[in-house]
């Protein structure tokens, strides 16, 4: 049994670009969360599936390699596969491809498989495997390293969670944390570097209206940056945690 794969074709829109009219990294997160939904929607094991068993799937890791950033006008191909899968744990991994078919971005993510009610992780079941294409006995997993909490804080600012920010698990968006955690850097360092890998572990959940607030801490070393991230609820509870590494501009 092959693991089954799916590719999607995604075209870079104006609101989509930054001022060098280059693809927001952010705008990638959504395209990768799209195509995973799409595959599981395309195998019988999407958003009714798992809302009929009182299930559901929450992103908890991201790590998020850049090679080149397509363009306004661009069309890229986003290609996913689920990895593995290990007790209540799910892995998979994305591949973004130019026309070219040049590798421009890859990235690898963890989810759990909760009970949507008790917020409790549920053991991936036998149904599952076979819907992905996944033999039973498959040890492969994708490690993504801790990321450690900030020792002090640079910048930080104060956001309060939008309508516009919730999706369809009425949660906040997995995209917006990283645009929280971006919204932060400064703006010499948005305009002469670029993020080169993000990395994103997920703690624990925000609602509409809740203030949040994301802090971080930069360590420029020249010609790379690396920020270590957090973002806390308004009682200083850390919701998710982030690494961006960026490179500067040749």
């Amino acid at each position: 049994m092959a693991k089954k794969t799916m590719t999607k074709d995604y075209e870079i829109h104006y609101y989509e670009v930054d001022f060098r009219k280059r693809m927001h990294i952010t705008s990638l997160v959504d395209f990768l969360g799209d195509i995973a939904t799409h595959q599981s929607e395309n195998l019988g094991v999407g958003m009714d599936y798992l809302a009929s068993r009182g299930l559901g799937w929450v992103l908890y890791k991201w790590d998020i390699k850049m090679h080149r950033y397509p363009v306004y006008g661009e069309t890229i191909s986003v290609k996913t596969y689920p990895y593995g899968f290990k007790s209540f744990y799910a892995y998979r991994k994305f591949e973004v491809y130019d026309k070219s078919g040049g590798l421009i971005a890859e990235a690898g993510s963890i989810w759990l498989l909760v009970n949507a009610e008790k917020k409790k992780p549920v053991r991936v079941d036998s149904e599952m495997f076979y819907a992905y294409g996944i033999e039973e006995n498959c040890k492969d997993t994708i490690e993504i390293e801790e990321i450690k909490k900030p020792e002090r804080t640079d910048e930080e600012k104060i956001f309060s969670v939008r309508y516009s920010d919730i999706d369809t698990n009425r949660h906040v968006n997995n995209s917006k944390y990283a645009s929280w955690g971006i919204e932060v850097i400064p703006m010499d360092i948005v305009l002469n570097y670029s993020i080169k890998r993000m990395k994103i572990t997920y703690q624990r959940e925000t609602k509409y209206g809740d203030i949040v607030n994301s802090k971080v801490q930069i360590n420029n070393r020249g010609h790379e940056v690396l920020c270590s991230h957090l973002i806390e609820d308004g009682e200083g509870s850390a919701l998710t945690l982030l690494e961006t590494y960026w490179k500067k501009e040749e």
